[in-house]
């Protein structure tokens, strides 16, 4: 027993010492593409809904544009970008949302090396249901890469959600959603990485991130009739109602093209929504139907940047929002509440935080879920490990004593089921370090 306890002594010091810091249109010659939209829920027409996409036009997305490119470049940490940091936070200010900005530094990638610090801008529109503190969060990145207005990268995204805010702060929803502007994202998702960690380590609750990438180019009639999506595994649903939103008008006709399932153990990723993946909340990125030629050339300026197109892709983005802030009935959601992120464990304490988001654990450890449904109770959760099934839990509080000898990296997952067949789904990636198992 004392050369166990040693030995666990050691291999604590060690880790604490070193354990690794890981980071992470007009369309030419075609006029139409700008539609109205009617939405229906259950087979009545949803006024509010409406009157939100009706809201959303031409020229609100053309000033928006004009006024946020005339600052110029917005690389992190220059003049225009606290300008433009600025300008944002004046809009949200000017819906009546509750803005603010989040303060954030930190050293860039390997081609943008330096210590920056910068500002995420974010608006808040408060839900009326004090019971329900689901957040929905509408995300773009308003920096640019160095001498380049970015209108398109990601002045397309920005636009979008500048617009969505105008139109949706005019109504209430039983959630809370969050307008939110990023910094940082050309050199290395600074920004975003330091928002992402903060809501994680206050436990916020995140029904869904939607990030709007470049989403204002479309060069040909068939483009302009199309969208890609990028999607966690617990958003099909919210795709389902994408779909059901875009099919309740036939001269819509933004069909999606694409659709691509989020690898949460990639090392790396293209754009904000990467941070809400690492730490496990669910996200939907929109992108447009094809890639850009002129990102991050001067190229990327109004003159590229196709308005009706732009108006469709931020409508269908508003809309969904608007559904799925007062939805009665949607599948369970499931977190893995302990262990946490970036956290060392002995005996199923917490004893070190860690900057990033890996975990360590010493000896056994209880992995618990926090699951919230709407009106369908949980009839099992199984826990698995490397994709193994370990364990069911058919009760509350559908934990799982995970005690197996091992040093190494595992996946732990946990899926729970409710009583109408739906699931969710969380993991997260431990170093599990127990080389005696415990009766």
């Amino acid at each position: 027993m004392k050369k166990k306890i040693l030995f666990k002594t050691i291999l604590i010091i060690l880790l604490m010492i070193l354990n690794p810091y890981v980071l992470a249109l007009d369309i030419q010659n075609n006029k139409n593409v700008e539609t109205s939209i009617e939405i229906k829920t259950n087979n009545d027409i949803n006024q509010k809904i409406t009157e939100i996409i009706q809201k959303i036009n031409k020229t609100i997305i053309k000033n928006f544009l004009e006024e946020l490119i005339s600052i110029g470049p917005r690389m992190t940490s220059t003049y225009g970008c606290i300008k433009a940091g600025n300008y944002i936070y004046d809009k949200f200010q000017e819906f009546n949302l509750n803005a603010k900005k989040h303060e954030w530094s930190g050293f860039g990638n390997i081609w943008s090396f330096g210590y920056y610090n910068s500002n995420n801008i974010e608006g808040t529109l408060q839900g009326k249901n004090a019971q329900d503190d689901e957040i929905i969060i509408f995300n773009a990145h308003y920096d640019t890469v160095e001498d380049v207005v970015g209108a398109n990268d990601d002045g397309s995204g920005v636009v979008g959600v500048l617009s969505a805010a105008y139109a949706l702060s005019q109504y209430s929803f039983n959630k809370t959603i969050k307008f939110v502007t990023f910094s940082g994202e050309e050199i290395g998702l600074l920004g975003s990485t330091n928002y992402v960690k903060n809501l994680y380590e206050n436990n916020e609750d995140i029904l869904v991130e939607f990030n709007a990438d470049m989403i204002g180019v479309a060069k040909t009639k068939d483009e302009g009739e199309k969208i890609r999506l990028s999607y966690s595994e617990d958003t099909e649903w919210i795709i389902d109602i994408i779909e059901e939103i875009n099919d309740s008008n036939n001269n819509l006709n933004l069909r999606i093209a694409n659709q691509y399932k989020y690898n949460r153990d990639s090392k790396r990723g293209g754009s904000d929504y990467y941070p809400f993946i690492r730490y496990g909340y669910e996200s939907i990125s929109f992108w447009e139907a094809s890639s850009d030629p002129n990102m991050h050339t001067p190229q990327d300026n109004l003159t590229n940047v196709n308005i009706s197109y732009l108006v469709n892709v931020t409508r269908i983005i508003a809309a969904t929002i608007a559904y799925i802030a007062d939805i009665e009935d949607r599948p369970p959601k499931l977190e893995i509440s302990s262990p946490k992120k970036g956290k060392l464990y002995f005996k199923d304490r917490i004893i070190k935080t860690f900057e990033s988001e890996k975990t360590t654990v010493i000896d056994d450890i209880l992995i618990y879920t926090d699951i919230k449904t709407i009106s369908s109770p949980i009839e099992k959760v199984e826990f698995y490990y490397d994709e193994n099934l370990e364990y069911k839990a058919e009760d509350i509080p559908f934990l799982w004593h995970l005690n197996k000898m091992s040093i190494g990296k595992h996946k732990i997952k946990a899926i729970a089921y409710d009583i109408k067949g739906r699931n969710s789904t969380d993991q997260i990636s431990v170093f599990l370090l127990n080389p005696i198992r415990l009766k």
